[in-house]
């Protein structure tokens, strides 16, 4: 009797206890708490560790039909609980199904011949003639047929629409030999002068997917660049380009950078204009050959070496023993500018064994005397963090 009754003032407690909490808490009429509230404890022994189990059933009874056809929410302390029905919305369902699309793997050889098979039913069952494949690729520009993806989608409905789509592109603009021809090769180098890196233009010109296109450009780019040792003509053209490029540039702000980032030089465009290398190679033969390793030791500035071959220059000297490196220039040792003499002449390029009157000569064309200002103005610019 005893055991009964301390059995009950538990369960008491525990009521009260229950009780007071969803009276004290914000609780909303999304959920019936009418019903009891069960309190199952299970005691389960494992190894000598005793394991408690509480289960908590709130809401209507099972005997309720309209039980299963709503969810239910709690609001406790400003956070919502959803408790989902068993009965999913639209929304839901189409994320259920989306969720188990195969993405992420190749089509088959078989699923080619499917997609194929779908748009050419398509075309045919909507009447859309000669012009139908060229519609239905491009099925943006024709409002008549809009939805055809999804109809064409169902061919295959384990598959994404998007990935169909994207399949029928491939399957369809590729040519059967996927081999570029010269005059197609041509067409594109002008297309894209014409219309800069709009490749979805260029392959509906060309009737080409336009990552074919992309990529049949990039290797074309690639094989009109050149390798190995750089011309004389590509070393001035180099700096023409640079010191334009920082001509420009004297009305921004100079940020701290590194790498290819250094000075804000757009390599990328100094690349399209020079042609023959890309971005990287002119960044490197830039910052690697052509600048001193002296600059970032304080011993050395970027405009010195338009000032050292300035002097040089109007030395008019006829050979290297002429030159009184001393007295060169006034802020910087003789043994510093030789030192950065030898470094220019080492990547002179072809020129390099030539007379010392033909490298100054050579040099004054790339270190510009009126481009001192410039360059010293650039050398000034408060850094931006």
């Amino acid at each position: 009797m005893e055991r009964y009754v301390s059995k009950s003032r538990n369960d008491g407690n525990k009521s009260r206890k229950l009780k007071k909490m969803y009276d004290t808490e914000d609780i909303h009429e999304d959920v019936d708490l009418s019903s009891s509230i069960e309190i199952e404890e299970k005691n389960k022994t494992d190894k000598g560790n005793i394991k408690k189990t509480k289960s908590v059933k709130l809401g209507r009874s099972s005997e309720d039909p309209t039980h299963e056809k709503s969810g239910k929410r709690v609001r406790f302390s400003g956070q919502v609980q959803i408790f989902p029905s068993l009965n999913h919305t639209s929304d839901e369902k189409h994320e259920i199904e989306e969720e188990n699309l195969l993405q992420g793997k190749r089509f088959s050889k078989l699923e080619d011949e499917i997609v194929k098979e779908a748009v050419h039913k398509y075309i045919e069952l909507h009447n859309l003639g000669e012009q139908g494949l060229k519609k239905v690729l491009n099925a943006r520009s024709y409002p008549e047929i809009k939805g055809c993806w999804k109809e064409i989608g169902r061919s295959i409905p384990y598959r994404p629409t998007i990935a169909v789509y994207s399949r029928a592109q491939i399957l369809f603009r590729r040519s059967e030999s996927r081999k570029w021809t010269e005059e197609e090769c041509e067409i594109l180098l002008k297309l894209q002068k014409e219309h800069g890196n709009n490749w979805k233009r260029i392959a509906d010109e060309l009737g080409k997917h336009r990552r074919h296109v992309k990529d049949t450009w990039r290797r074309l780019k690639q094989s009109n660049q050149n390798k190995g040792s750089w011309t004389q003509e590509e070393y001035q053209n180099l700096f023409d380009l640079v010191n334009t490029d920082l001509r420009l540039k004297l009305s921004e702000e100079k940020k701290s950078k590194h790498g290819m980032l250094r000075d804000n030089i757009a390599w990328n465009a100094i690349s399209e204009n020079l042609s023959t290398r890309n971005p990287t190679n002119c960044c490197l033969k830039w910052y690697n050959q052509l600048t001193s390793s002296m600059v970032d030791k304080g011993e050395w500035a970027d405009v010195d070496d338009y000032r050292l071959i300035d002097a040089l220059f109007e030395l008019d000297a006829s050979c290297i023993e002429d030159v009184d490196w001393d007295n060169l220039l006034d802020h910087r040792h003789g043994e510093i500018c030789r030192k950065r003499w030898n470094q220019m002449i080492l990547h002179i390029g072809q020129l390099g064994n030539k007379s010392f009157v033909d490298q100054v000569e050579v040099l004054a064309k790339r270190y510009r005397p009126d481009l001192v200002e410039v360059r010293e103005a650039w050398d000034n610019k408060p850094i931006v963090p």
